[in-house]
């Protein structure tokens, strides 16, 4: 019998950095010596160590976005940079954005483009690609891992042509409190629009039977997904770039705060990682697919007044906007401050163009101030207009496009209401293995009682 149930959350902390030895036995047989860089090489008759980690049911104080089990959003993410040997010459060949970023001594890889290597797919999907194309597919509630196969997924072409994808994985929803986002690399179309003579692309994504169903995990346990079905949107129309499909204020909390040996370096990344005890409560937004400001760069924990609004409805029906960070607005039942973003990359003193964060389809606004004055916010906008950058696909131009390629758009303005979960944080927590004494001794009791639990109080 495994974990299940919405009580368990409270006692399921973040693994910290010296409890992560004891998840080990839970790795279903998988030997210790795969944890290693060894651990990406794919082996010739199945995937690759790292993804065979990745895929383990483990998932702790995972949000749930809504009280049924839906496909919220299967966009069309970007055609043909998935799968690229690592230089500027090919990614730009394949219609990827690459820069330079000259004045900064050997940037990271991922700083100059969002196209990624055979072998950086492998690592995380479990088998190399080449020149791909990408669908993130995002869930009301989280996915068993275990269960996420390529052949779950129909992709449904405007042409009438069923396409089964060539991989699927969490990643880059591979935290323990994440976990309801699969992205799927395949050939989905190109890059022409609608309406254009040979235009190819998605026009919905059903989740079909197989020998193995997918599942996700709700407060009562796995349930299956066979049957859910989303109409999919396309990146190279107008507005066609990441939107919001939910918002969730609660007590801040680093449960779940965690990550896989290998798919952890840049954890902690959480509120009070950044924040400290200033963290007391967190908005989650979440999005049809990654977020970036122009397709390459990093959102950086700076950038709430860059992207973001928070409307509040006072007590007397006024309305107030939080525009800024770091600047206390106050209410008819308290006060409220916006402290930064979080769930980004790791803290640091400054940040610039060489900054890494997870890119995922996940951000958390931080904010402190009186728990009254929270209940009155109502919604997150993404202005995405005048003085508000808008969001992109990591398939967009970064600051350097080339001349005639065609780039995913930018997203639309959205006002997306926001669910208040200070009393219940709506989230489960749920592992396959159940550890116990038995099996782990006093590894459980550390897996349980002791993994860094540290929820805000109020």
């Amino acid at each position: 019998m495994a974990f299940t149930n919405l009580k368990i959350r409270d006692i399921a902390g973040s693994f910290s950095r010296q409890l992560r030895r004891p998840l080990l036995p839970l790795l279903s047989g998988l030997a210790v010596a795969l944890i290693l860089p060894a651990a990406a090489k794919a082996e010739p008759d199945g995937p690759t160590p790292s993804y065979q980690i990745l895929m383990q049911d483990i998932l702790i104080n995972a949000d749930l976005w809504s009280d049924t089990a839906e496909m919220l959003s299967a966009g069309y993410g970007f055609e043909g940079i998935i799968g690229v040997p690592g230089n500027k010459d090919d990614v730009i060949a394949a219609g990827g954005a690459w820069q330079d970023l000259p004045g900064y001594v050997d940037p990271p890889y991922r700083a100059q483009t969002a196209s990624a290597t055979p072998e950086q797919i492998a690592f995380a999907y479990g088998y190399q690609v080449s020149y791909a194309d990408a669908m993130p597919i995002v869930f009301s509630w989280p996915v068993l891992p275990s269960t996420v196969t390529p052949g779950a997924f129909r992709v449904v072409l405007n042409t009438g042509e069923y396409v089964t994808p060539l991989v699927a994985s969490i990643n880059p929803n591979f935290e323990y409190n994440e976990r309801n986002t699969v992205v799927i690399f395949g050939e989905f179309g190109n890059r022409l629009t609608p309406g254009t003579e040979g235009a190819i692309y998605p026009v919905r994504v059903e989740i079909v039977e197989t020998s193995t169903p997918m599942q996700l995990v709700g407060p009562a346990g796995p349930v299956s997904a066979v049957g859910l079905v989303k109409e999919s949107s396309n990146p190279y129309v107008e507005n066609g770039g990441p939107t919001l499909v939910g918002a969730k204020l609660s007590v801040m909390s680093t449960a779940g705060e965690g990550a896989p040996p290998l798919f952890n370096g840049g954890l902690p990344n959480d509120g009070i990682a950044l924040y400290g005890d200033d963290a007391q409560y967190r908005l989650r937004v979440l999005t049809t697919g990654g977020f970036s400001p122009d397709g390459v760069t990093s959102v950086m924990p700076t950038d709430f007044e860059t992207f973001f609004r928070i409307q509040v409805m006072d007590t007397d029906g006024s309305i107030i906007w939080i525009t800024e960070a770091n600047q206390t607005y106050t209410t008819l039942a308290g006060e409220i401050t916006v402290l930064g973003l979080a769930d980004l990359g790791l803290a640091m003193e400054d940040y610039d163009l060489t900054y890494i964060e997870d890119h995922d389809n996940q951000i958390d606004i931080i904010l402190k101030g009186d728990e009254a004055a929270m209940r009155l916010i109502t919604f997150v906008e993404i202005p995405a207009d005048g003085e508000y950058s808008s969001f992109y696909n990591p398939g967009g131009p970064g600051m350097e496009p080339t001349d005639g390629v065609t780039y995913t758009q930018p997203g639309p303005y959205t006002l997306q209401p926001v669910m208040i979960a200070i009393d219940d944080p709506f989230t489960v927590t749920y592992m396959i293995p159940e550890p116990s004494a038995g099996m782990l001794g006093a590894s459980a009791l550390a897996l349980l009682g002791a993994m860094g639990w540290r929820r805000r109080k109020r």
